[in-house]
């Protein structure tokens, strides 16, 4: 009998635990992520002319970044980590834009009215010019 029922909450955990792994997809793994982009050629190794190119990709990225997150800070005037409708309107990709300037809803992915900096990102790759060829932000 106990044997029965220690046999019946083995199967109950194991199915509540195949539940609960099909429920949430893994996590992607960034090192992986970052290895595959990088490997060129798809032979499962990288070259130094494969890393040097994707870590050159990786600074690039990194600058970009630092740069979207200082003029995130320069646009949030009141300081709330967002920007709001006020200072939307003072985005100078949105003064570019003029009347044809798409709404803050547009890039509000969370509908609260404001763009976080995920959001500010997005909204920055959406609408910035690009270099011809490069396809990096100016």
């Amino acid at each position: 009998m106990i044997r029965r029922l220690a046999a019946a909450v083995l199967v109950l955990c194991l199915a509540q635990s195949a539940t609960a792994q099909q429920a949430k997809p893994a996590a992607p793994d960034p090192a992986a992520t970052a290895f595959k982009a990088w490997d060129r050629n798809a032979d499962g190794q990288l070259s130094l002319v494969e890393f040097r190119a994707g870590w050159q990709q990786a600074q690039t990225a990194s600058k970009i970044q630092a740069t979207l997150r200082r003029q995130f800070a320069t646009l949030d005037a009141n300081h709330d980590n967002a920007i709001d409708a006020a200072e939307y309107g003072n985005l100078l990709l949105i003064k570019q834009a003029g009347k044809a300037a798409p709404p803050l809803a547009r890039f509000d992915g969370d509908g609260d009215g404001k763009l976080d900096f995920t959001e500010y990102a997005k909204l920055v790759e959406t609408l910035a010019p690009h270099e011809a060829g490069k396809g990096a932000k100016k």
